[in-house]
């Protein structure tokens, strides 16, 4: 069992002494079953971590320029996969004039390809390029905030969340994205009124209910944040993050089989999105089924 307790603990955690001390004791003084119940209570503690990491992951977005025509900005796929692209951009000679416009659609495209290259010194540079020439580009303030939100500059971060507001007033994802902001602020208030402007300008916006959820579960209000998860999945059944997010809660509440039927769920419908928390995810499914004593405990 200590060893399951180590797999879920960060590799930080686990290399400080104190951890280990801890770890011989409780195979030391504690009966099996003792055992098993505070690994399950350190297991809580450790998911109960992810769901922070799953908000930050949520509010990501990146834009393409051709969605300049839409006036949206689109949200994409934040995993680990490399952008498509098709060939390396050529030189040609051309008598067309060239506009400023076709600088911005450049440096916003570069930047896009850095940002999902990891390098954000580039991205930030082209960015940087794309507001000298357009102030206003609404994608590229919301990509700065993006990169800048990771880097934990959530200043910076917050100043280019407003900008796309003020300029997108009427785009809900926006508002979300500035909710995130003052929820990592530690402004729960003012994180739920940019939620609540979000889903006024779209009801559907089931991060938006997400996330409202998470501000009440700080809060100690669980039975709230209960509430709005379980509409989410009257809506959207598949929807990973709601499902981890009600696991938790659940086991926290000593519904362990309603824990491990979300858990369950949250390991069949996040794809690739969260390999490395679904296998944290499984091996805590395995020990709670232990502890809820839907296996038989062989000594």
């Amino acid at each position: 069992m200590s060893q399951a307790i180590i797999r879920m603990c960060p590799k930080g955690v686990k290399e400080q002494s104190v951890y280990r001390l801890f770890i011989a004791g409780l195979n030391r003084f504690l009966p099996g079953l003792c055992k098993r119940r505070y690994a399950r209570y350190i297991g809580i503690a450790m998911l109960t971590a992810g769901s922070l990491y799953l908000d930050g992951i949520m509010s990501n977005t990146h834009a393409a320029s051709e969605i300049r025509e839409s006036g949206k900005i689109l949200e994409v796929d934040d995993s680990e996969k490399a952008p498509v692209i098709e060939e390396e951009p050529t030189v040609t000679v051309s008598t067309k004039e060239y506009l400023p416009e076709n600088e911005i659609v450049k440096y916003f495209d570069l930047g896009v390809y850095y940002q999902k290259q990891g390098n954000t010194i580039k991205a930030v540079e082209e960015y940087e390029r794309v507001l000298q020439l357009d102030p206003d580009h609404a994608e590229t303030h919301n990509n700065l905030g993006v990169i800048y939100k990771e880097r934990n500059e959530l200043d910076k971060a917050m100043e280019h969340y407003q900008r796309v507001v003020s300029l997108n007033p009427g785009m809900d994802e926006a508002h979300n994205n500035l909710g995130v902001m003052h929820y990592l602020r530690g402004e729960p208030g003012e994180a739920v009124a940019e939620y609540r402007k979000a889903l006024e300008l779209n009801p559907d916006n089931l991060i938006s209910q997400i996330n409202i959820s998470l501000v009440f579960k700080a809060q100690g209000q669980e039975q709230r944040a209960i509430e709005v998860l379980e509409n989410v999945l009257s809506i959207e059944q598949f929807q990973p993050e709601a499902h981890y997010n009600l696991a938790i809660l659940y086991e926290k509440s000593g519904a362990l089989e309603k824990a491990i039927w979300h858990y369950t769920r949250f390991t069949d419908t996040a794809g690739n999105n969260y390999l490395t928390l679904i296998g944290t995810v499984s091996e805590h499914i395995a020990d709670l089924k232990v502890t809820s004593g839907e296996v038989l405990i062989r000594d």
